[in-house]
Order: structure tokens, then sequence, then C-alpha cells
């Protein structure tokens, strides 16, 4: 892989992390039209087997039924990308509840992770709490979960890319030059 492909990758990371990091809100939209778009694909998939199920097996119902549930969430998700975004964060607090909980309780009751008893308590504390917040607040738990995964991650990975460029064409130079790579 050349050099300046990692940096042109890095420059177009960082510039889209911006971009996510200026235009959150808009952001928050694309993301949940694309996983729209995906429930969309997906559901035409299910209803393509189950109209048209492989040689010696008979219809589903069940994955018809699938399949026309998932092209109206998929719709309603393009149309309605505020109130999708919010389900979505919704799920995701229940899951981090869940789990903060599970933390909690390993902390408490099992006695085996005795030594690990402290991190056990922050993590399940951070997740409850974070849960919490999404759970009350979906909308800005959406924009803090695009803000936090797609534009911080964005400039992060931009940056390490960038880095390994020069680093690749550093590399390069030296060894066109006669001296070892180090």
């Amino acid at each position: 892989m050349k050099w300046s492909s990692f940096i042109i990758r890095g420059l177009l990371a960082c510039i889209i992390g911006i971009l996510v990091l200026v235009w959150t809100g808009i952001a928050v939209q694309v993301v949940v039209t694309l996983i729209g778009i995906l429930i969309i694909l997906a559901a035409i998939l299910a209803l393509a087997v189950a109209l048209r199920p492989p040689a010696g097996a008979s219809r589903s119902i069940v994955l018809l039924g699938v399949g026309v549930l998932g092209l109206i969430v998929g719709i309603a998700a393009i149309l309605y990308r505020w109130i999708a975004a919010e389900a979505l964060t919704v799920i995701i607090a229940l899951l981090l509840l869940f789990f903060g909980c599970i933390d909690l309780s390993i902390a408490v009751f099992h006695p085996e992770y005795t030594n690990h008893r402290s991190l056990l308590v922050i993590s399940g504390a951070l997740s409850v709490i974070l849960g919490g917040i999404f759970f009350f607040l979906p909308a800005l738990g959406a924009i803090v979960l695009v803000t936090v995964y797609l534009g911080i991650f964005a400039i992060i990975y931009g940056v390490l890319s960038i880095v390994i460029g020069v680093r690749v064409r550093h590399e390069r130079r030296k060894m066109t030059a006669g001296q070892p790579a180090t």
C-alpha cells in the first residue's frame, strides 16, 4: 500500500470527523437513514427468501412477516429519523443498564472477584449512569453517541492514518537511499 493512501484516508477521516462534530444533528439523521436503508435491504432479502424459498423448502410465514415488518420499520426510520434515533438510543440505554447491573451484582455477590471488585463497581456504575442519561434523554444520547463514536473516533483514526503514512514514506525514502529501515 502506498504511503499516500494512508495520508488521503487520514485526511478524509479527519474531515468527516470535523463535519460530524460541527453538524452533529445532520450526522445523526444520516446515520439513522443509513440504518433505515440497511433494514429495508434486509427486509427485501427476507421477503425474497420467503416468497421464493430454496428447492424443497416450504414458504415461511414468519419470514414473510419479518420482511413486511422490516419494510415498515425501515421506511419509518427514514421518514421519522429523530424518533428512530431516540428509539435506538433507548435500546442502547437498556443494554447499558442491564450490563451495568450485572457488573454491580458480580462485584457485590461474587467473592471470587474481590481483587477486581472496584473495577467492576466503576464499570457498572458508569454503565448505569450513562444508561440512565440515555434512557431519560434519548435525543441527547443519540447526539453523544454519534459525536463520540463517529466524530471523535474519525479524527483519532485520521490522525493515526496520517502518522502511519508519514512513517511509511520516511521508511521508503530510507530504503531508496540505501539505508536500512528502522
